[in-house]
């Protein structure tokens, strides 16, 4: 598995809509512990991008460039744990912020038409998009420029991103993804028997449905891994995605959005604790591949064995321990989305910031976790406050 810095750059039959009508929850119905497990993932990912800059064997950018370091921002100090929390993050929050987009689908087509579930995703995820790439987009990268030596004002390194480029979309790419996978699945998904389909899913034991699971995200990633590679990024002006994990990410939404959050919870309501157990012997594995040159087919199921299993065992513990509903929770839940939207220039200009200072790689990476997830936490409270935005964010 390869270590060192990530490259930088979630039927037919009578009803007019069938597929709304197989979700065994009423349609307003939402389950705690599902919207819990997005808040802690959407932590993992400020995380993430919190200590990028602490990692081992990091390359700033220079010559004025925002996009030719290992990470957006690089310090003097770093520290090789960071490595592994990098490595660790990049090999399941993805795919399971895909697969949890998905639980919801169907309820909440139910709850609103075919119509009105496409206008709300473009709504949503559309505006944020669009919005975030003209402005969160250029706002973080400017603090990249100046580190690589950069003198130009704001305006200037603005303009000069969207009309010359390179413009790219940091973490908003998901956004873009899941606009892209959540239309296709809703109306692929119209013409499909999903009765059918959900009524031999229930058949199964639940260790089957999980070799089911693994063995078509396999098919969904690794002839892509094998072809193309681990490092291509897909780009169209500010709009990108990771090559060769296209089919992994539909494959993770598409399944959440089949299976829905009903059935998911009542899976690991049973005999959860084996599947957290699953998720330790595959973090194991990844922690043992690390660092090894391993053919790309080898090191790509290593990467499917351990999202598969890490989605197993996060979904497990927070059905069995994130039913309950907290006001911090739910304040958290709100605010998720947001908090994902804006946290990449809070987090850059921090770690651009912690430059200067004299702690150590460790310290600077616990305060740009802290201060970056709480800045951000209260930056989309207070966006939010602002009349109309929560319908968007």
């Amino acid at each position: 598995m390869k270590s060192a810095v990530v490259a930088f750059d979630s039927t037919r039959g009578s009803s007019s809509l069938p597929i709304a009508s197989l979700s065994r929850p009423k349609a307003a119905e939402r389950i705690a512990a599902f919207d819990y497990l997005r808040v802690f993932v959407i932590f993992l990912v400020v995380v993430h991008h919190a200590v990028f800059a602490y990692c081992t064997g990091g390359e700033a950018a220079h010559g004025g460039s925002y996009t030719n370091g290992s990470a957006p921002v690089v310090d003097t100090v770093a520290w090789a744990g960071f490595n592994l929390i990098v490595q660790w993050n990049d090999g399941f929050f993805m795919p399971l912020m895909f697969l949890l987009a998905g639980l919801f689908v169907r309820p909440s087509l139910a709850r609103k038409g075919l119509g009105r579930y496409l206008a709300d995703r473009a709504l949503r995820l559309g505006v944020p998009l669009l919005v975030g790439v003209a402005t969160v987009i250029p706002l973080a990268y400017y603090a990249t420029y100046l580190q690589a030596g950069g003198s130009g004002g704001f305006g200037a390194f603005w303009v000069h991103m969207v009309t010359r480029g390179p413009w790219p979309s940091g973490p908003l790419w998901f956004l873009g993804a899941l606009l892209v996978f959540d239309l296709a699945t809703v109306l692929v998904l119209q013409h499909v028997d999903l009765r059918r389909m959900t009524a031999a899913w229930d058949r199964l034991a639940s260790g089957r449905q999980f070799l089911v699971f693994f063995a078509l995200a396999t098919l969904a990633y690794l002839p892509a891994r094998v072809l193309i590679g681990g490092s291509f990024w897909l780009t169209a002006g500010p709009f990108g995605i990771q090559a060769c994990r296209i089919g992994l990410y539909a494959f993770f939404f598409a399944a959440g959005a089949i299976v829905g959050a009903d059935r998911v919870a009542a899976l690991f309501d049973r005999h959860w604790l084996r599947w957290p157990l699953l998720a330790a012997v595959a973090t194991a594995l990844l922690v043992a591949a690390d660092g090894q040159s391993l053919p790309d087919w080898l090191d790509g199921a290593v990467m499917v064995v351990f999202a598969t299993a890490m989605a197993a065992g996060l979904l497990a513990l927070a059905v069995r321990f994130g039913r309950r509903h907290t006001a911090i929770g739910d304040n958290l839940s709100a605010n998720a989305y947001g908090i994902y939207v804006l946290h990449w220039p809070i987090v850059l200009w921090l770690q651009l910031a912690l430059v200067l200072t004299p702690f150590g790689a460790v310290a600077k990476g616990l305060l740009a976790i802290v201060a970056g997830f709480g800045l951000s936490w209260l930056a989309a409270a207070l966006l939010r406050a602002i009349p109309g935005v929560s319908r968007v964010l």
